[in-house]
């Protein structure tokens, strides 16, 4: 099986039970599961979907040859995202993000995945403990797989970062004793400071926060009018959305309408905001190798720490309104 990566090139599958995975209808419906929640109505450059992205954090995997119940694992690590992924999180009020994930296990369970590692002679109870996978499931400001892929897909499809930087990234990231580092410390600090500006520019700017708040508002609206219910969310976007503009609700009509391309967003202080809330300001702090120890950048370059507490600091909670015409 042969797929075309927009990061990676050409990616050649051979395992056969990626391959059956890949082709089953749970995961195939991550095809129209977009990455960015809701942005990419008002930005249409936006365009990265949950089956592309799965398949760059398999890919990493596969590079960095992990035992295969791990690479398993990782192919599958989003097969529960619910329509528009995070926009969930603010229609159930889950403040760690993390709502998608909870489901992980009853999303596979009721699908053929099971059947299918089984059948192929892996261990579906050792896929299914994340705890075991260190390069996946690891916490911030650690590098992983998933981290690593969403931050080159995201930041190359919205026009930031070039093949050039993402080729040097992926051949400068070594393994030792399942902790990715480098042993360049100007490229661990361009990795971290890039990261932080992804954060900044494109999974908390104000559009990004603006569009998730006016889709779960029109979602909540949905399920309590009962236009739709939770378990729609486990469907796609074009499906939600469907039944979302079937409502006669106008309320919920006029919030999607707001979703249009160049209706953009603005920061603003929480008095005149009309979204505010909490969000989840990510950044990571690479290991480079040191007189052969391995050191997280901040530590080589003090003024780094600094800049992640502010950003942190900054970003925990976002005010924002949109640009009326």
């Amino acid at each position: 099986m042969e797929i075309q990566d927009r990061i990676y090139g050409k990616i050649t599958i051979k395992d056969k039970v990626i391959i059956e995975l890949i082709n089953t209808p749970s995961f195939r419906r991550l095809k129209k599961i977009s990455q960015d929640g809701a942005s990419h109505f008002i930005q249409p450059v936006r365009n990265v979907t949950r089956y592309e992205h799965s398949i760059g954090v398999w890919y990493l995997s596969s590079k960095y040859k992990r035992p295969m119940e791990e690479q398993i694992a990782s192919l599958l690590h989003d097969l529960s995202h619910t329509a528009f992924s995070h926009v969930a999180d603010l229609v159930v009020k889950n403040s760690k993000h993390e709502y998608a994930d909870e489901k992980l296990k009853d999303v596979i369970f009721r699908s053929t995945v099971p059947d299918i590692i089984s059948s192929n002679g892996y261990d579906l109870e050792k896929v299914l403990d994340k705890t075991q996978f260190p390069l996946l499931d690891n916490s911030l400001p650690d590098v992983s797989v998933d981290r690593w892929d969403y931050f080159m897909r995201d930041g190359f499809a919205i026009g930031f970062l070039p093949e050039s930087i993402i080729k040097l990234f992926l051949s400068s990231i070594f393994l030792k004793n399942d902790i990715f580092y480098f042993r360049d410390s100007r490229l661990a600090s361009s990795f971290a400071i890039l990261f932080v500006n992804f954060s900044r520019l494109i999974w908390l700017d104000p559009t990004s926060h603006g569009a998730y708040f006016l889709l779960a508002k029109a979602i909540k609206l949905g399920i309590k009018d009962k236009y739709i219910t939770e378990s729609d969310l486990f469907t796609d976007d074009e499906t939600l959305l469907s039944k979302l503009k079937k409502s006669s609700n106008p309320t919920i009509l006029e919030l999607i309408d707001r979703l249009q391309p160049g209706k953009e967003f603005i920061y603003e202080e929480k008095s005149k905001a009309e979204f505010f809330g909490p969000n989840k300001p990510r950044y990571v702090d690479p290991f480079v190798e040191s007189s052969g120890k391995l050191i997280r950048i901040s530590k080589l370059v003090p003024s780094l720490e600094y800049f992640f507490k502010e950003f942190v600091k900054q970003y925990k909670t976002i005010g924002v309104s949109q640009l009326r015409k």
